[in-house]
Parts: C-alpha cells; sequence; structure tokens
C-alpha cells in the first residue's frame, strides 16, 4: 500500500472537517453530525486502503470517534489560549484532531496488520463493483447504527445548558461505581471470548444480535442504579435514565471494541505463532532430512556397498541394504511429533553401524538407559541427529578414540562426547540444535541443555512422559 494514498485521504478530510464546521455554524445549525459522518468515512477508506477487516474497522471507528470528541473538546481549550476567535478556535482545533486520528489509525491498522500478517487482513477487491459486493455491505448497518446513536446523544443532551458538562457528568456517575465497571468488563471480556469461539458457526445475523443484547441490557442496568444512587428513583426521570443509559451504552460500546481489538490482536499473534512453528517444524524437518539424504552419505553408503558386492560379502552387503533402507523407511515414516525411546535407539544403532563401516573403529558409542526409560518418548531422531553431530565436529580416527555416550536418569537423555575438534572444521549451522530445541520447547516446554567445558560436550534433552500424537 503506497503511504501517498493514505496521507492524500487524512489531508483532504482533515480540510473539510473545519471547512464543513465553519459553514454549519454560519449557518446556525449543529455540526457534530456532519463532523461523525466525514470522521466514519475517513476511517473507513483507510481500512479498505490498509484492507482491514470489517470488524477491526467498525471498532476503529467507534474508539475513534470517541477519542476525536475528546480531543476535540479538551483541543480546542489548549487552542483557546492562543485565539481570541471562537471560529479560528474550532477550524484549528478540528483539523489537528482529524489528523491525529487520520494517522493514530494508519498507524494502528500497520501494527496490525504487521501482528496477524495475512490472517488480519481480508482482501479488498480494487474495483468499485467488488469492493460494493464484499467490503461495504458488512459495514453498511453497524455504521448506520453508530450514526443513529450520535444523533441520539445529541438531542438528548441538547437540552441542556451546558450540555458538555452533563455528558461527563453523567459519564462520571457510571465510571466512579467501580463495581459496576467490573461486571460491565466481565460481561464484555466473556461475550467476546464467547463470539470468538462460537462465531464461526454462528448465522451471521446472530452475532451483532448478542452483541445488541448484552450491551442494552447491561447499559440499562448499569443506568438504574447509577440513576438511583445519584438522586433516588424518584430523580430518575425518564430523560434522565435515557441520558444515563445512552451514556453507558457508548462506554459499553469503547470498552467492547478495544478488548475486541486486543482479543484479535493476541488471537491473531497465537495463530500466526502456531503458523511459524509448523513451518519452522516443516523446514527443520525437512533440513534435516536432506542432511541424511545428501549426495555424499548417499554416495558413500553406495561406495561401501559396492566394496562388499565386489569382494563378495554377500551376506554383509544384505544386511548393509536392510539397515540403509531400515534408516530411510524410519525418516520418511516419522511423521509423529515424538516416538518411543526403545525405536528412536534401535534407529540410532543402524544409523551407527553404518558408520562403523566408514570409519570402522574411529568411535565408539555406548549407551546406559534403564528399562523403565525405555517407554518414555523423544522427538523423532534427536539420538541420530547427536551422533551425527559429533561425528562432524570431531575427528573420527588417527591417535584416539572418539567416544559418545548416551545415559539416562529417567527424567532426561543425555549425549557427551569428547572434544577432537577438527583442524579445518566449517562453520557450524547449528540446524540439529535449533531443530530439537524450538521442538522440545513447543511440545512439552523444556529446554535443552548444551555444555561444553572440561573436554566434553554434552547435550541434555528432556523425556517425554505421553505419546504427543
Amino acid at each position: 500500500m503506497k503511504t501517498g494514498k493514505v496521507c492524500g485521504i487524512i489531508h483532504l478530510f482533515a480540510l473539510l472537517h473545519p471547512t464543513v464546521a465553519l459553514v454549519c455554524r454560519s449557518i446556525g445549525i449543529t455540526d457534530e453530525i456532519w463532523l461523525t459522518l466525514l470522521s466514519i468515512t475517513m476511517i473507513v477508506l483507510i481500512g479498505i486502503r490498509k484492507e482491514a477487516k470489517v470488524e477491526m474497522t467498525v471498532a476503529t471507528v467507534i474508539v475513534a470517534n470517541a477519542a476525536g470528541w475528546l480531543l476535540g473538546v479538551y483541543g480546542a481549550k489548549v487552542v483557546g489560549f492562543l485565539s481570541s476567535s471562537d471560529l479560528l478556535t474550532h477550524a484549528v482545533s478540528t483539523f489537528l484532531t482529524t489528523e491525529i486520528l487520520g494517522w493514530c489509525t494508519t498507524g494502528f491498522f500497520d501494527i496490525t496488520g504487521k501482528i496477524s500478517g495475512s490472517a488480519a487482513r481480508q482482501p479488498v477487491p480494487r474495483r468499485s463493483a467488488g469492493l460494493l459486493d464484499r467490503y461495504i455491505p458488512g459495514l453498511i448497518v453497524p455504521i448506520m447504527i453508530i450514526i443513529i446513536f450520535r444523533i441520539c446523544l445529541t438531542l438528548l443532551f441538547r437540552s441542556e445548558d451546558n450540555s458538555d458538562y452533563v455528558l461527563f457528568r453523567s459519564a462520571e456517575q457510571l465510571l466512579t461505581k467501580s463495581w459496576i465497571l467490573v461486571i460491565m468488563m466481565s460481561i464484555i471480556i466473556l461475550t467476546v471470548r464467547w463470539l470468538r469461539l462460537k462465531g464461526p458457526s454462528m448465522p451471521s445475523a446472530a452475532k451483532p444480535a448478542v452483541i445488541a443484547c448484552s450491551a442494552a441490557a447491561v447499559s440499562a442496568a448499569s443506568a438504574v442504579i447509577a440513576g438511583w444512587q445519584a438522586g433516588g428513583p424518584e430523580h430518575l426521570t425518564f430523560l434522565r435514565f435515557m441520558q444515563l443509559f445512552t451514556v453507558a451504552l457508548a462506554i459499553y460500546l469503547i470498552f467492547y471494541s478495544v478488548i475486541y481489538m486486543a482479543d484479535y490482536a493476541i488471537t491473531a499473534q497465537a495463530a500466526i505463532q502456531s503458523e511459524k512453528d509448523k513451518a519452522n517444524q516443516a523446514k527443520y524437518r525437512y533440513a534435516i532430512l536432506k542432511q541424511q539424504v545428501n549426495p555424499h552419505f548417499l554416495f558413500n553408503s553406495l561406495n561401501i556397498l559396492d566394496c562388499m558386492v565386489q569382494d563378495g560379502e554377500n551376506a554383509q552387503a544384505s544386511v548393509f541394504i536392510h539397515k540403509l533402507s531400515g534408516i530411510y523407511r524410519y525418516m520418511l515414516h516419522s511423521g509423529e511429533r515424538t516416538v518411543c525411546l526403545k525405536d528412536e535407539l534401535e534407529f540410532m544403532q543402524m544409523y551407527v553401524d553404518l558408520l562403523k563401516v566408514r570409519f570402522q573403529d574411529g568411535f565408539e558409542v555406548s549407551t546406559d538407559i534403564r528399562d523403565e526409560a525405555l517407554k518414555a518418548c523423544v522427538v523423532p531422531c534427536s539420538l541420530q541427529i547427536l551422533v551425527e553431530n559429533a561425528i562432524k565436529h570431531n575427528r573420527v580416527g588417527g591417535d584416539g578414540i572418539l567416544e559418545i555416550r548416551i545415559f539416562s536418569d529417567g527424567r532426561s537423555l543425555c549425549v557427551t562426547n569428547n572434544l577432537r575438534p577438527k583442524i579445518s572444521a566449517g562453520e557450524s549451522t547449528k540446524v540439529g540444535l535449533e531443530y530439537l530445541r524450538r521442538q522440545y520447547a513447543d511440545l512439552c516446554g523444556s529446554e535443552i541443555a548444551v555444555s561444553g567445558d572440561n573436554g566434553e560436550f554434552k547435550v541434555t534433552i528432556p523425556l517425554i512422559q505421553h505419546t504427543g500424537k
């Protein structure tokens, strides 16, 4: 999305707002409704440009209008210190308020887009026909309700001598009742979470109906309670009830919008993180598979097999072939996230047997694992990765033996090897260890421990006591 287009929208409406405000005041009509319409239009256009979801756009409209009203009231007081002209004060404060709202809305849509990625975005067709078919219908009803609500709010407080003061006083009566706010917030959170879980399976009209019923019931109860506590039942006239009800409804909708935004961002972030974890899991599985099914490994294995055949070692060649096929079969079919340690040890032994043919007596692998630990689970290829890691980064053969030990204390599995660094070792990619680290953190919330001191390299991985299937 080109920033210039959004910038043009913001500046255009920042100029339209004071122009409309001055025209309305010059002909003696109120400008609140017209300014609200302009603000809604600006936010909707920015939402379309930023490809925001319809629900997020509606929530932003509600919060932005409330914030715009507060900025307009207090902004006019600040600007009033610099100018004695009411018209100029109103025009400047309206212009600045629109600019602030426009850029804050743009920044908010950018942030939510980055947080939730493609899941938070709703493709919006560029052609006008497609736009009307897919985006505008979802906005018509909520936007109309917001406009009607704004008209009602203006009419209810117009008769007061100091409408802003009465409006603030009504909001204060509701907001200072902490237990009312606690109940309201609790109901809103429950409603948002329930609709998040059940909304996708509900009819299209059911979700707005649930929100409307919840908002009306909570707002009415809050208005009655606040009115009675302020002056008793005799002072709770119909007009006063409607004023408190309207303010309570505005507070409810603002809180609902803010909580919806936060819940949406958290849910989207969790979903994106889950997708990233799956993608990383697939990437590392592929990397590990590619690392093992690489041309060098296959070439060396086939060369060894050819030598056996040439030397007439048919029995050994047959065993070699079965172990080689068993290794690839295990890796290709280890689609589960965990495998039994006993199976992993058998696979690792096949891999070691192949390495023995290649390196002969250059390394030794010993295991010390109790029978009860064999029933626990590990990430597929864990031991093979750690053995491969030891072979890859240390000298095998020559003036010593590379000793690899595998043992368990019942809760974790340790793989150690004496350090025999290669003279010309390449830079480590640490793909294998990173794969294990992410897998175990995701599966059981535990970290693997890696240490290298006193001439020994040690990796400790947790044993998983469930299948994880």
